[in-house]
């Protein structure tokens, strides 16, 4: 093979290794005069995709494909370089230290795939190339998935077993958090030499046994390195962090010299408590804070902002907008009220596809939809969550929706230039579904009758507890907390779980939706309850498992006042 020419431009120099479903080499571009990485796939069209969505400095570059005959090859940066793998079986393990400069970059490289909505699903040693000076990329997109394709069924388990999360190799689908589990399992390796899940001489069968059974193997060599790989490795996806605040972590790993402390009055606040003194620093501006006391309503722009447009009266609520991490703004451009348009504010987690990277800095607001019904603009905060505002019709006549959006954006990002988003001056009721957590609301047995296996609950909104799920195999679970108008009579069949209360089978699924609390101008606190199975043809079969979960939703729902 040395020596060939591929595709009559690329003459492969030396073989590299092999990785997921291919063999990579690396070679000379014949055209250009340049070294670069090929690897033989039988999917090279579907990897390049996965790699053309990603630009990162930490990702290794997709540049293209090429087909030689019969054979598909990917055309690959080539990173001078050894993979942790090799490091760690030529050197011995690293130290934490040297784990944290490489964990650092890899959580950054994940980040940047998690907000683009992919799941790498292998991350190992053998998938990290390590540089000059530990730069550090990811490489190996072969069995990566955009996260709504990576179900996984029928007994087959992607990713390799040694650094496989629990819920991945007990046949649930790899989400995010199992790539957060996969890099604390890499970094593990790094400063213990071997996997949680046991030496490799024991066999994969037995690692993924023990992957299945969360039979992890204690680390003995990372200090206080420790603790935040057991952060990274918890058993509970819901627990582990998420890989945006993963860097942080681990730059509390880094050695720092010490210097002289300089603050500002307006910045930080010295407290002495119990027996102790302690520094507190202001929260970052732009920033999201807790979820649960975020008032998103203090973004809304008043009727001044407005007043270009012939705007009367601008009336916010929070109970207006359909989620609980928004709001809306009726704006009114007569005195009765009839004219006018919709302002919703949302606050989401993660950087849409096409939107500006995080880059620590408040970013600039940037149009997502322009029809003549809504205007959608978002910016993205300092901490990488992001600010979407939407601006729809609600009356008869046509008005600026984009014009209305930038005046609403460049109100809520006056705001957030000097403070995190406000605190809420009255925290939620207590009997509001804002304050429950949606993913305690079923038991373990009403989850292992539906699901024929227990299952570990995922969150759906990680601003907040008011989305949750949980799969195994072809079926899922999701519960998913809404503010609604009444029932219409289209929305389904009544019926009885505690709660007011329809059901509507369609597309593989049942969904329940239950009236919890009632709110102003004829609106209500909703939760779907939903019951899916793939493979059923007959979506009114899961009706009665869906309303058994409902019944047991309503039990668990905080009483209404």
């Amino acid at each position: 093979m040395v020596g060939r020419t591929i595709a009559d431009r690329y003459r492969l120099e030396q073989h590299l290794g092999t990785g997921g479903m291919g063999e990579v080499w690396r070679a000379t571009d014949l055209e250009l005069g340049e070294t670069v990485a090929l690897k033989r796939t039988g999917d090279a069209a579907r990897e390049a995709r996965i790699g053309a969505e990603l630009s990162h400095p930490n990702v290794i570059a997709t540049l293209g494909t090429v087909r030689d005959g019969a054979e598909q090859w990917l055309v690959l940066e080539h990173l001078p370089s050894r993979t942790l793998a090799e490091i760690i079986e030529t050197d011995g393990p690293v130290t934490p230290e040297r784990a944290a400069r490489i964990g650092a970059q890899l959580a950054d490289a994940l980040t940047a795939m998690h907000a683009k909505g992919m799941v790498h699903r292998d991350v190992k040693p053998g998938n990290v190339l390590v540089a000059a000076h530990d730069v550090a990329k990811l490489s190996d997109f072969g069995i990566s998935r955009w996260a709504e394709a990576t179900l996984v069924g029928g007994g087959d388990v992607a990713g390799t077993p040694a650094y496989l999360a629990p819920e991945v190799a007990d046949g649930h689908e790899a989400r995010p958090a199992a790539d957060v589990f996969a890099l604390g399992a890499t970094l593990f390796a790094a400063v213990e030499g071997t996997s949680p899940w046991g030496s490799p001489d024991a066999g994969s069968a037995e690692q993924l046994r023990r992957a299945k059974a969360y039979d992890i193997t204690p680390a003995r060599h990372a200090g206080p390195f420790g603790d935040l790989l057991a952060q990274l490795l918890r058993r509970d996806p819901a627990e582990r962090p998420a890989a945006e605040n993963v860097r942080a972590l681990l730059e509390g790993v880094k050695p720092r010299r010490r210097r002289p402390l300089v603050l500002g009055a307006a910045a930080l606040a010295l407290v002495v408590a119990a027996g102790g003194v302690y520094l507190w620093q202001r929260p970052a501006a732009g920033t999201v804070g807790d979820p649960a006391t975020m008032d998103v309503c203090e973004l809304a722009a008043s009727v001044d902002d407005y007043q270009r447009f012939g705007a009367r009266k601008a009336d916010t609520a929070d109970e207006k907008s359909y989620w609980f991490n928004g709001c809306a703004t009726w704006l009114s451009f007569d005195d009765k009220g009839d004219d006018g348009v919709v302002v919703e504010y949302f606050v989401k987690q993660f950087v849409q596809y096409g939107a500006e990277e995080p880059n620590g800095e408040l970013g600039q607001l940037e149009k997502k939809a322009d029809t003549p019904d809504i205007c959608t603009k978002t910016a993205v905060l300092v901490d990488g969550n992001v600010l979407q505002i939407d601006v729809k019709t609600g009356g008869t006549s046509q008005r600026p929706l984009c014009e209305i959006a930038d005046a609403a954006g460049g109100h809520a990002r006056k705001v957030l230039a000097g403070d995190q988003i406000p605190r809420r001056e009255h925290p939620w009721p207590q009997d509001s579904l804002a304050s429950a957590n949606a993913c305690a609301l079923l038991d373990k047995g009403d989850i292992r009758a539906q699901l024929r296996s227990e299952a570990i609950p995922y969150p759906w909104n990680e601003l907040g507890s008011w989305g949750c799920g949980w799969d195994y195999q072809q079926r899922q679970i999701a519960i998913e907390f809404s503010r609604q108008g009444p029932f219409e009579p289209d929305d389904g069949d009544p019926v009885d779980v505690g709660r007011p209360a329809r059901a509507e089978p369609e597309d593989g699924a049942c969904e329940v939706s239950l009236q919890h609390k009632a709110l102003k101008d004829d609106r209500y606190e909703v939760v779907v309850v939903v019951l899916a199975d793939k493979d059923v043809k007959d979506s009114s079969t899961l009706c009665s498992g869906a309303i058994m979960l409902a019944k047991t939703v309503v039990a668990n729902l905080p009483q209404p006042v």
